[in-house]
């Protein structure tokens, strides 16, 4: 007989992953402390050369939970950091948010920030090299914040139970709500899942996964145009995306089990480059691309798997192996999220299931190789949500 969680699990790949400020710094020195002494086992914090973030959606104190990465891509624990809010996860509450990017890093890695999708709120942390400490936590001007995009100077927060976006500045890691930088989506969309600069932060996509579309903003000297483009995704659920060194977007559908990608003008418009070419994988529902743009990632909630595709000039997909099976990460884990090391040479899944991080080597060739789980502080099936890696 299946257990509650493995039901549950099932569920999910059928619905294919479904002006005040609150506080001030949300994390006790006494953290800070531990955090910035932490040793890795078999190692000193000086051996420490990046990070991994996620957090634990927690519905009373939520909190990021942070890893210091090695340079053979092994991960090690260095502790819980709250955030100042709350989350919407819970026993056996497999995807709250319905989205990624729920934690992000901006892109220079000095600061990490984390939706409170409860309390409606924004947490903001400073990033050191063996850990976090917070600024802040930040009302997101919007109900149900689920994902977050950024550049080195402002901030946006996809509101999804408000369908709209909201523009912060950041100043040294603090955020400063802007008015005038928050936009509605488009009249027609619905169940916004994920928000995302390009490379040069010349254009802002949303993916929208119940009304199987795709908006996209111009951004000229940090301002979005007043409306997007939208376009009709190819496939049903676009839902994790990302971009290309060369303005192609690639997109999963987790409704039809599929990925496409597409080429971006300058205004938004989208045109597709290879259309839904199928993961043979259940609940394709998070995807990132490595940043030399060769490669995309996209994880399978609903097969505890991650399929690779190779990304031509074009912008057209290749998939890696055919049947879908790229990465093998076991029946259960239900993965959630994933990211790429700064240098692109590993990738890291959120593991929900087994409540830890799952970790690859990418290979020339974009293979992967299987590396040990980090291990510690993801409370048992809490619903935890998104992950950033540097």
């Amino acid at each position: 007989m299946r257990s509650q969680w493995s039901a549950l699990t099932l569920l999910l790949a059928a619905a294919a992953c479904s002006e005040r400020t609150i506080s001030g710094p949300a994390t006790r020195a006494a953290d800070a402390v531990a955090l910035s002494r932490a040793s890795a086992p078999n190692g000193e914090p000086r051996d420490l050369v990046g990070g991994v973030f996620t957090e634990t959606d927690d519905p009373t104190e939520n909190a990021v939970v942070a890893f210091g990465r090695r340079a053979d891509g092994t991960l090690a624990y260095l502790g819980n950091f709250p955030t100042g809010g709350q989350g919407l996860g819970g026993q056996n509450v497999a995807d709250p948010l319905a989205s990624q990017f729920a934690v992000l890093l901006s892109p220079d890695h000095q600061y990490l920030f984390a939706v409170n999708a409860k309390s409606n709120s924004i947490a903001a942390f400073a990033v050191q090299k063996n850990g976090i400490t917070a600024i802040g936590t930040y009302p997101s001007n919007g109900a149900k914040p689920v994902s977050l995009a950024a550049t080195e100077h402002v901030l946006y927060v996809l509101n999804q139970g408000s369908n709209t976006i909201t523009g912060f500045r950041i100043d040294r890691g603090q955020l400063r709500y802007e008015p005038s930088l928050t936009r509605a989506l488009s009249t027609s969309a619905k169940g916004g899942a994920a928000i995302r600069f390009d490379r040069d932060s010349h254009l802002l996509a949303v993916t929208e996964r119940l009304s199987n579309t795709i908006d996209v903003f111009e951004v000229r000297r940090g301002i979005l145009a007043k409306t997007p483009v939208q376009t009709a995704s190819n496939g049903a659920g676009p839902f994790g995306f990302d971009w290309t060194p060369r303005h192609e977007l690639v997109a999963s559908e987790a409704g039809n089990g599929s990925v496409s990608s597409y080429s971006a003008a300058r205004d938004g418009a989208l045109v597709t480059d290879t259309r839904s070419i199928s993961t043979h994988q259940a609940a394709p529902c998070w995807l990132i691309t490595t940043h030399d743009g060769r490669f995309a990632y996209a994880a399978n909630a609903g097969s505890g798997s991650v399929t690779g595709f190779a990304i031509d000039p074009r912008g057209s997909l290749t998939i890696l192996n055919g049947d879908g099976m790229t990465g093998i990460l076991g029946a259960g884990t239900t993965p959630l999220d994933l990211d790429v090391s700064q240098d692109s040479k590993f990738l890291y899944v959120l593991k929900a299931g087994v409540n830890t991080v799952g970790a690859f080597a990418v290979n020339h060739d974009g293979a992967l190789s299987n590396l040990p789980d980090g291990v510690g502080g993801l409370p048992t099936r809490s619903g935890q949500m998104g992950l950033a890696a540097y």
